[in-house]
């Protein structure tokens, strides 16, 4: 084997080029218990298995949708699967340029709202519950960037959608009851990698939180707050899809509270 090859060979090596730091090290393992820790009731559906979501991070391989998560079977679909490739995500980066850190209502009833919904409608039909009627909540736009929380009977699935059909979605769990001052997380991770990456992250509010603002990788992203949930997404922040910066929690009376990413996914409810 010459050293051309050798050499072409190498650039393909998934290993790190070089030794990791002590805090790459330490965010490397808190992933790893946070996945292990897992212990979601798998919901079936048809043609794929579906369990509750945990921090993860996707790197897509496939056009079309194929994509590998780590060690767990997840409930994702892709659609625009043209965009889908090496280094790329759910979203164009034309789409991802046009994010706003504060969500907008999304209006069903128009146009752009209604195209969007009926986006997220198609791509979360094969989920559980399919049959019964379909509710949208935190439904919400930034720049040409819709996503919404489908929910069908018990089942929900959390949507993103761009305006050129792009986009992905996701089971989420229920809303969780929760003190009336504290929030928790459900989800979190990121999709894509370069320009094409987008980090996320949901959970459930209590009733007295008006609004919750996550501070991550330089961004300031307001999250949609609706019917005891929080979602909010961003594009490039941490590449291991982690929250590393706070959460400052709005409570209903004006008063804040803020609270640290490591400590809410390392207790799940603050």
């Amino acid at each position: 084997m010459n050293n051309d090859l050798l050499s072409r060979l190498a650039e393909l090596d998934a290993a790190p080029r070089t030794e990791p730091s002590a805090a790459e090290i330490d965010r490397e393992e808190r992933l790893l218990r946070t996945v292990l820790s897992d212990t979601g009731r798998p919901v079936r559906s048809a043609g794929a298995a579906f369990r509750r979501p945990l921090v993860r991070r996707f790197a897509f391989t496939a056009i079309g949708g194929a994509l590998a998560a780590g060690a767990a079977v997840v409930a994702v679909a892709v659609a625009g699967g043209g965009l889908l490739g090496n280094g790329s995500g759910p979203l164009s980066s034309a789409e991802l340029a046009t994010w706003t850190s504060t969500p907008h209502r999304l209006n069903t009833a128009d146009g752009k709202g209604s195209g969007a919904e009926k986006r997220c409608l198609d791509l979360t039909k094969g989920t559980s519950g399919t049959g019964t009627p379909a509710r949208i909540s935190n439904a919400d736009i930034r720049g040409s960037v819709a996503s919404m929380i489908v929910t069908r009977g018990g089942d929900a699935a959390w949507c993103l959608t761009g305006s050129d059909g792009s986009g992905a979605m996701m089971a989420v769990s229920p809303v969780v009851e929760l003190p009336a001052d504290q929030i928790d997380l459900d989800t979190l991770g990121a999709w894509g990698s370069g320009s094409g990456q987008v980090n996320y992250a949901l959970g459930s509010v209590g009733s007295d939180v008006r609004e919750i603002t996550v501070r991550d990788h330089g961004q300031t992203v307001q999250a949609m707050v609706q019917e005891g949930r929080w979602t909010a997404w961003w594009p490039k922040g941490d590449p291991d899809g982690m929250i590393t910066g706070t959460l400052t929690l709005t409570l209903k009376d004006g008063s804040t509270r803020t609270v640290d990413g490591d400590a809410l996914m390392s207790t799940a409810t603050r």
